[in-house]
């Protein structure tokens, strides 16, 4: 089993950009990335993705959030909660 260092690690290597696609396998959401803005809280630099939903189920109670932290998202995808759509690489 890997360690959570590990696994931060791995992620970094996942590629976001501006028009990529997200499909949330939680909740049946689809989205795009439309922008990514540095934020500062403290002293720790992090990176928000604003998400625009094109399709949230309307089944469930609970709906995506606008925004989402890079390295949670790319820990997400690594750990297949969210499956990633590049906008380059299809897929």
């Amino acid at each position: 089993m890997e360690t959570l260092e590990e696994l931060r690690d791995e992620a970094s290597d996942i590629v976001l950009q501006i028009g990529d696609m997200i499909f949330d396998m939680r909740t049946k959401s689809r989205g795009f990335l439309v922008k990514r803005e540095r934020r500062i809280f403290l002293e720790d630099e992090v990176y928000i993705w604003n998400i625009y939903w094109f399709y949230q189920s309307k089944d469930i109670e609970f709906n995506n959030v606008e925004f989402m932290e890079e390295e949670g998202l790319r820990l997400s995808i690594l750990i297949g909660t969210i499956e990633l759509y590049s906008i380059n690489q299809g897929g």
